[in-house]
């Protein structure tokens, strides 16, 4: 993936769900919470005023995430969410992205959600994840039978965006994964053919096919990586242009490390560029974090740069250019769609000094520096 020059916020607008995903262990085991949290859903009230925050303190993102451990469609007002940074951080923001099942998203629920960004700056990528061609293998690995209910819900948004000349643009996702391996060719014909007469020049929709990440490079990741290289040989899926759309794959292994892949680990680049703000509004370091035990704390107390720059923030990154990787980090691969540059790595001690912090000198992996 590219590297972004901003850190990607991620928001949750809830945890909870309405699918029990195979590959989502937190809802196909049915956790009674996700976070060691009760569930719930975002306050708007609050996120504006985290909203106004951002804004008051120059932050910049590269782009927005709403979605985390729950599906954002459940959240009751997340047109009101979108708008809210819409209007809040424009051009702060490069785009807005909701990533849903789509089950949802229909009927005047999807067009408030189109009209949230309608004659704003901001584009919206919309990210659906589908993951099956077939009504018969969604329900197999998605747990529910939805596929046609989804399939008409995308139609609608096609035509929505069109009418009301929204910059909302489209991804349709396809994570591969033990049973729906041999539905990639099935997949592409399908959405394809659709795209190309209700698609068109003036929106940039794409197919991604996404490998299955296990459990932060834990074993059977190895296992799972050979199942997506030889189902995308197989179906002769290729990045680049395909008709209206772009097919883009997952070229980089999910994992620094795994149980396929060893060698030297790197300072997390996701200490750097993935925050999340969990549905409570506590700031948290790490997507991959699920446990919340990188919480930097509330910004309904605290602002986002005081939390995101400071000293429990700041100490974690200097232990990851030491090499020492404790808490959730020490079993965990490391992410491995960006990189931790010398940049960010100066920065951060640099930070350091500023607080008095020392992280020691790299004594495992390789220091980008």
């Amino acid at each position: 993936m590219q590297q972004p020059a901003h850190p990607v916020l991620q928001v949750e607008p809830t945890d909870h769900c309405n699918l029990r995903c195979r590959m989502c262990a937190p809802h196909h085991e049915g956790w009674e919470t996700v976070h060691g949290i009760p569930k719930g859903y975002l306050d708007p009230a609050l996120w504006e005023r985290v909203v106004a925050g951002l804004a008051r303190d120059g932050q910049r993102f590269d782009h927005l995430i709403f979605q985390w451990l729950g599906d954002p469609s459940l959240h009751p007002e997340l047109d009101r969410l979108v708008a809210t940074a819409a209007s809040g951080l424009g051009e702060r923001v490069g785009y807005l992205r909701v990533d849903t099942n789509g089950i949802l998203l229909a009927g005047a629920r999807m067009e408030r959600l189109v009209q949230a960004v309608a004659g704003t700056p901001v584009p919206l990528l919309v990210v659906i994840t589908l993951d099956a061609a077939s009504p018969e293998v969604y329900a197999q690995v998605k747990g529910r039978d939805a596929l046609v209910r989804v399939r008409r819900n995308v139609r609608q948004l096609l035509a929505l965006r069109r009418r009301l000349g929204a910059r909302v643009n489209l991804q349709l996702q396809f994570v591969v994964q033990p049973g729906n391996a041999h539905e990639l060719g099935p997949f592409l014909a399908y959405w394809r053919d659709l795209l190309a007469c209700q698609g068109g020049a003036d929106f940039h929709d794409e197919l991604l096919f996404k490998r299955l990440s296990v459990g932060g490079g834990a074993q059977g990741q190895a296992q799972a990586d050979a199942l997506y290289e030889q189902a995308l040989a197989q179906a002769d899926i290729r990045p680049g242009r395909d008709g209206p759309l772009m097919v883009q794959t997952w070229q980089d292994r999910p994992w620094q490390t795994d149980d396929g892949h060893t060698g030297a680990r790197t300072a997390c680049p996701g200490l750097w560029l993935t925050p999340v703000i969990r549905q409570d509004g506590h700031l948290l370091m790490c997507c991959a974090d699920l446990h919340s035990a990188l919480d930097l704390g509330s910004l309904a107390e605290r602002g986002f740069a005081e939390l995101w720059q400071g000293p429990r923030a700041t100490e974690e990154r200097l232990k990851h250019l030491a090499g020492r990787f404790e808490g959730p980090c020490e079993g965990c691969g490391g992410i491995n769609w960006y990189a931790t540059t010398p940049e960010m790595a100066a920065q951060a001690r640099e930070r350091g000094g500023e607080l008095g912090l020392s992280g020691g000198e790299a004594t495992r992996g390789r220091d980008p520096s």
